[in-house]
């Protein structure tokens, strides 16, 4: 007898002349072989389109925050710093723990900053992380889909599928990993909470994936715990599972107490955030598909009228794999028809995931609800790779054939009517879906064998993906940058720029105009985002998905670093109280302009022309700032600062005699977080109107100011993240010590009844 019954396990015998269906806890050379197919060919497809178009993978954010952020993450693991809360050094852009969106606490992605950083060229460096990641994602789908007995040539079928599909390889591929990651995470999550549910795997596994999911950071893997959890909760209920809804209660709960640590800081500092301005609910309609939009799911080269970043969209978003549609007449469904409990939490997926999908623009904190329509993919491929395993049908060919033709005709038809003026590419991609279904029928209905079927629909994956970037190559929806990725020239090439650098330059109507050629020669002069990382210059300027908006606003920066002449005004102007300018509050060595900028304004005293070109103007500090060790700016009228040093990245020691109270200034931004001590009394820590954090000293302050930071809500999130772990290692033992105990029994988890385990198995 086995251990463990299946979920669907029916009170009915079943007939000694019906096979057992296959079961997706078996682990046979079979199934090991083609786990490791779907590997090897996701990792080759995933190469194709840097092959095809070497800055395919270097698309947005990619170029210009995660592939540089993630070189600076690595130099400070480095360095010894690790987690890695807040580097103020990067100013507006290094908030990390409280964005969330580089999962300061999990161990997967410091690997990924520390291999990023030794890497000689950022494209081969984001190239090999990207394609590990979508091989991931395949294993974890091809998984999934044996999970829910799934054959294994049809699991593997769709398991490659899926990272190609159109908005996973063109929008996450190409521009967003942290979405990319996140999602890569939702079929592990989703195998081990089943398997936790079914009482086939360790629960302590699923909360290690859980977790995993949620410290990576970004809010849609989030999202997906506990969507995924709730539907299975569903399933253990419709299917009277009460031992293993519990279990995954019990898992949740662990995962859930890790949220105060992700979330607590980004929390604390949304009123800071520029993306707390706004509706909570809105919608502008923009990365909104539409329902006909995913009538295009087979089409390879479908453009759904969708807006995205840089006007209309200019990809196959909404494709999924070319067989689903050709396939639809071939399954037999009457099949599945006696197993609708153990497909509960499937749909539910499913369901929630497309209402999102075509819900408004923008939900609390999530928005462009296209970013969503992979998950509902991963669904539908589950349940393809389930229906296939039924076998395809051979009954009623000419009808089938007739079905599969009328589909390919119509998806075609609706390619060419979303855009008649693109005949020649809505031709070539009804061609390529038209040999491939019939190649596809072909090996269904004259070679008669699974493995030949499962090899054209994956040889047609690499078919249409070569298609695809052929026709459509780099995503232009997303934003250009072209920046250069060699890190010893970028640091050759900027090593005239020392000390601390803030650079003044505005090259967004190069990029909006698509003048690709004189956008990458001004990355001789001038570098975006947080490009100057890996370029070896401390930059002020950085990419950052929060910002800081009493310091953006004052300088007329962008969230990509690049500032409007306002901004350049206000650098030299004074502050009020007697303060100097920013230039000198921030301590800046080193400023780079643009020539047009620059005009009619003058730098303060202090400050030399270094070099002038028709391009750049480079200014340098004459002498050195003040508290040269320290990050002390500025002390007001009757503060006596007797010594001003650095401890660390993250506390400042100023020794101060100020019997009459006064200010302190520091070259930092004043994130919540920042606390201050003197002689064991809490100080008030705060932000000017430009952003720079202050500390005021009451009357009779003389000693040691000690400045530290701590990222608000740690001793809560680290208390609730330990518990929640103990709790995970508690239901970790149950199983493994239910195992050890002698005629120990297993159950029925459609039911709980016990059933007698042979002591032996």
């Amino acid at each position: 007898m086995s251990t463990q019954q299946d979920l669907t396990t029916d009170s009915a015998p079943r007939r000694a002349s019906e096979p057992a269906p296959e079961r997706a806890s078996q682990r046979g050379p079979g199934g090991r072989w083609w786990a490791l197919a779907v590997c090897v060919v996701t990792a080759a497809y995933s190469v194709v389109p840097y092959l095809l178009e070497p800055r395919f993978y270097q698309r947005g954010d990619t170029a210009a925050q995660f592939a540089p952020t993630w070189f600076r993450l690595g130099e400070l693991v480095h360095e010894g710093q690790w987690p890695v809360w807040l580097d103020p050094t990067s100013w507006a852009g290094g908030n990390y723990v409280a964005e969330g969106l580089f999962g300061t606490y999990n161990p997967l992605n410091v690997l990924v900053w520390l291999g990023v950083s030794l890497g000689p060229d950022l494209a081969v460096s984001t190239l090999v992380v990207k394609a590990t990641v979508m091989v991931a994602l395949a294993l974890g789908s091809y998984l999934l889909a044996r999970e829910y007995q799934a054959a294994p040539w049809a699991a593997a079928t769709v398991a490659v599928a899926l990272p190609f599909s159109g908005f996973t390889l063109f929008w996450d591929a190409g521009s967003w990993p942290s979405g990319l990651m996140a999602f890569a995470y939702a079929p592990w999550v989703w195998v081990t909470l089943r398997r936790t549910l079914r009482g086939a795997g360790n629960p302590l596994l699923a909360f290690v994936v859980g977790v995993l999911a949620v410290t990576h950071g970004n809010p849609y893997g989030t999202l997906a715990v506990v969507v995924i959890g709730a539907a299975l909760v569903c399933e253990a209920a419709v299917s009277r599972a009460w031992r293993g809804l519990a279990r995954v209660l019990g898992v949740g709960l662990c995962i859930a107490a890790f949220l105060p640590l992700v979330y607590l800081p980004l929390l604390a500092s949304a009123d800071l955030a520029v993306r707390s301005t706004g509706a909570l609910f809105e919608n502008s309609g923009k990365l909104r598909p539409a329902a006909a939009d995913l009538l295009g799911l087979s089409s390879p080269t479908l453009v759904p009228p969708i807006r995205a970043i840089t006007g209309p969209m200019q990809v196959p978003a909404t494709y999924l794999a070319w067989f689903v549609l050709p396939l639809l007449p071939w399954l037999r469904y009457r099949a599945l028809a006696g197993r609708w409990r153990e497909f509960t939490g499937l749909g539910l997926v499913a369901g929630l995931y497309l209402a999102m999908a075509l819900g408004p623009s923008k939900l609390w904190l999530f928005r462009w609800p296209l970013r969503v329509v992979e998950y509902f993919y991963l669904a539908v491929l589950v349940a393809l790779a389930v229906a296939m395993s039924q076998g395809l049908a051979t009954s009623h060919r000419k009808a089938r054939v007739a079905g599969s033709a009328a589909l390919v005709l119509m998806t075609s038809y609706l390619t060419w009517a979303q855009d008649p003026a693109t005949l020649r590419r809505t031709a070539l991609g009804a061609a390529a879906l038209l040999v491939l279904t019939a190649l596809l029928l072909a090996a269904h209905l004259l070679v008669r064998r699974n493995l030949a079927v499962a090899a054209v629909a994956v040889a047609g994956v690499g078919a249409v993906l070569v298609l695809q970037v052929g026709v459509f190559g780099e995503n232009a929806s997303s934003r250009v940058w072209h920046v250069p990725s060699d890190v010893a020239a970028l640091q050759d090439d900027f090593a005239d720029l020392e000390g601390r650098t803030m650079q003044f330059a505005d090259l967004k109507p190069l990029q909006k105009k698509g003048r690709l050629e004189a956008l990458e020669a001004a990355w001789d002069d001038y570098l975006p985002g947080s490009m100057y990382h890996p370029a070896g210059v401390e930059a002020v300027n950085n990419y950052t998905g929060m910002g800081f908006l009493p310091f953006t606003k004052y300088f007329c920066m962008e969230y990509d670093g690049l500032t409007q002449p306002c901004g350049y005004r206000n650098l030299w102007r004074a502050q009020g109280g007697g303060m100097p300018s920013m230039a000198d509050l921030m301590k800046l060595e080193t400023v780079v302009v643009q020539p047009r900028i620059a005009k009619g304004v003058q730098p303060t005293p202090g400050w030399v022309e270094e070099s002038r070109t028709k391009d750049r103007i480079v200014l340098h500090r004459e002498g050195e700032p003040p508290w040269p060790d320290s990050e002390l700016s500025w002390a007001s009228n009757g503060v006596r600062v007797r010594d001003a040093t650095t401890v660390d990245a993250l506390h400042q020691r100023v020794e101060v005699d100020a019997e009459d109270g006064g200010r302190l200034v520091f070259a930092m931004l004043g994130w919540p977080g920042w606390e201050a001590e003197l002689d064991g009394r809490t100080l008030p820590v705060g932000h000017g109107r430009t952003g720079l954090l202050t500390v005021t000293l009451p009357p009779g302050s003389v000693g040691e100011v000690e400045l530290s930071y701590r990222p608000p809500g740690l001793t809560v999130g680290v208390a609730s993240a330990a518990g929640g772990t103990l709790l995970a290692l508690l239901l970790g033992l149950v199983p493994w010590l239910g195992r050890r105990r002698p005629g120990g029994a297993g159950y029925d988890l459609r039911d709980d009844r016990q059933v007698d385990t042979p002591a032996s198995h």
